[in-house]
């Protein structure tokens, strides 16, 4: 399969969980996010500003750019896509 490789401290860590998935098919993006997350939308925020931090970092040295600046190019289209509101968000919890 197409999968990423799991992190060495998520394979040590015998309490570790997945806690979700993005996917790229048919041109689309297709998201799994595992339902028992613990905390509120809050806390998935604070998952959302640790993901766009580590996106800042590969983008910066794959395009030699500085990361804060990498980082403000990430917020800018994410406040884009939030004004859009474009996209589809279908979709429904499965167990």
């Amino acid at each position: 399969m197409n999968e990423l490789l799991i992190p060495p401290a998520a394979l040590a860590d015998k309490e570790s969980f997945e806690l979700l998935r993005v996917w790229a098919a048919n041109q689309e993006q297709h998201v799994s996010i595992n339902s028992e997350l613990n905390g509120g939308a809050d806390e998935f925020g604070y998952l959302l500003a640790q993901l766009a931090y580590h996106a800042s970092k590969l983008y910066a040295k794959r395009f030699n750019q500085p990361e804060d600046e990498v980082f403000r190019q990430i917020l800018d289209r994410f406040n884009e896509e939030i004004k859009d509101n474009s996209g589809d968000h279908t979709g429904d919890i499965i167990d």
